[in-house]
């Protein structure tokens, strides 16, 4: 595994490209919040900058509000751009968008087909500075992760390292945003962590944990995920919670949002059994007071879905959601009962209006 080179000073960024980027990510998630609306984002990454522009286009160019998505290929999760850079030269598969071997200039050109959109960075890497450093010369402020739950799910980084690779590039990235008059944004991947059933308490906390981390370096604009669970009730509980300690524990000059993952575990067989479970997801969104949703297909158990795929479960998440919606949820004054103070509960407010 390629290591990275250790902290120095920023180096100069001759390619940066100049051209105006995507939207901000959460301003285009608050906008649609004032106005009732979830915001969906599928996962998706091709390596050919013609096939990975034509994704971004179909999925921004939807009614709903959308997030464009660059999901990174596993050479580049590594840091192994050389083996990136020699599987697109021999025209090999790769199972994501290699963007540090593209360079700044072909990823602004792909990200540029998202229009007035934002576009999220979605990469797996405990690994993250040649990553941050090429998306932010090419426009781009917008990704995600952290120094634990891209650590323990996706390589063999000592967690350590992790936690000081991350520590550095983080700080980094909201520099360089900030000088190319961007807004670093970062979203937490600890509400998923190691995929499937884990204690919502461990997500929840993790996820937490990593955006106050982030706001440690210098990054002002952070997302909370929270992954599907099993027990519906359990995860809107799950996401109250997340809600009401971001709020307690985060500056309040920080802007936040709260991302829900449709279940990240094994997929059901079925067509019809996928499409329950994905509904099932939007409907948690809006009960759970999540401003944003990343969707999954029916294809998820057999393969990789096609953009035609993705698009579909955009529109079906949007459909399931009712297309314009608002929950709140609203913490319930704990009261002393018999000397000791009971559990906490919560109450959910929910409006509907449909178009």
């Amino acid at each position: 595994m390629t290591r990275q080179s250790p902290p120095g000073p920023r180096p100069a960024r001759p390619d940066a490209v100049r051209r105006p980027g995507p939207a901000d990510l959460g301003e285009a998630v608050a906008r649609a919040a004032r106005e009732g609306l979830l915001v969906v984002q599928p996962r998706m990454g091709m390596a050919g900058p013609d096939a990975m522009a034509a994704g971004l286009r179909a999925v921004c160019s939807l009614p709903h509000p959308t997030v464009g998505t660059l999901t990174l290929d596993s050479y580049t999760r590594v840091g192994d751009h050389g083996l990136a850079r020699a599987a697109l030269a021999a025209g090999e598969p790769l199972n994501g968008f290699p963007l540090v071997a593209h360079g700044p200039h072909t990823t602004a050109r792909v990200a540029a087909a998202a229009g007035d959109r934002p576009v999220q960075v979605r990469h797996g890497s405990a690994l993250p500075r040649d990553i941050f450093r090429t998306m932010v010369a090419a426009g781009l402020s917008a990704s995600e992760g952290g120094p634990v739950s891209y650590c323990l799910p996706y390589g063999r980084t000592p967690l350590a390292e992790s936690v000081a690779n991350w520590r550095a590039a983080t700080a980094e990235f909201a520099g360089l945003s900030a000088e190319r008059g961007l807004r670093a944004h970062l979203e937490t991947f600890g509400g998923c962590l190691l995929g499937q059933l884990c204690p919502p308490s461990l997500l929840v906390a993790v996820s937490l944990l990593e955006a106050l981390f982030f706001v440690q370096q210098g990054v002002s604009s952070v997302s909370l995920s929270y992954a599907q669970q099993t027990d519906a009730r359990q995860d809107v509980e799950a996401l109250a919670a997340l809600r009401m300690l971001a709020d307690e524990w985060l500056p309040p000059g920080v802007d936040r949002h709260l991302v829900l993952y449709t279940y990240m575990g094994v997929f059901p067989g079925s067509p019809r059994g996928a499409q329950l479970l994905m509904d099932r997801s939007a409907e948690l969104a809006v009960r759970g007071g999540a401003q944003r949703l990343i969707v999954k297909t029916p294809a998820e158990a057999v393969r990789l879905p096609t953009v035609e795929e993705n698009v579909a479960a955009l529109r079906s998440a949007a459909r399931a959601a009712g297309c314009r919606t608002s929950a709140r949820w609203i913490p319930v004054r704990c009261w002393p009962r018999r000397g000791r103070w009971s559990r906490p509960r919560w109450s959910c407010t929910r409006t509907w209006a449909p178009r």
